[in-house]
């Protein structure tokens, strides 16, 4: 609903509310007028409920979320990942890896068993 269709809208509302009060006799509107009143003065007379205390709850709630955060932190550094660059120093070394050729399918297995646990 644009502004003109809304403003279009208020106009034909106050117009028909007009008419329905112009249709009601005098003794109704009083009664309705002084009903109006009435609950205005109440309002009116009736104390906010708690208006002090919403800041400083906000406030009270704050703290506890940072102080609870703050607490719930790990603060154990992390365990060493092992770096690309270690498996790089056992080729530099030289050794000779014919070792491997005696036994491929216990490798194999071996390997595979590090996978699956890995991931």
């Amino acid at each position: 609903m644009n502004e003109s269709e809304r403003q279009e809208f208020e106009r034909r509302s106050r117009a028909a509310f007009e008419a329905s009060v112009a249709g009601l006799e005098g003794a109704t509107r009083s009664r309705l007028v002084r009903a109006r009143q009435a609950a205005i003065g109440e309002i009116r007379r009736r104390p906010a409920v708690f208006p002090g205390w919403v800041p400083a709850g906000a406030v009270a709630a704050a703290a506890v979320l940072a102080v609870t955060l703050w607490f719930s932190r790990e603060t154990r550094a992390p365990a060493a990942l092992p770096t690309p660059f270690e498996d790089l120093e056992l080729l530099a070394t030289g050794e000779d890896f014919e070792m491997l050729d005696e036994d491929a399918a216990f490798y194999a297995w071996a390997a595979g068993q590090a996978t699956d646990a890995a991931g």
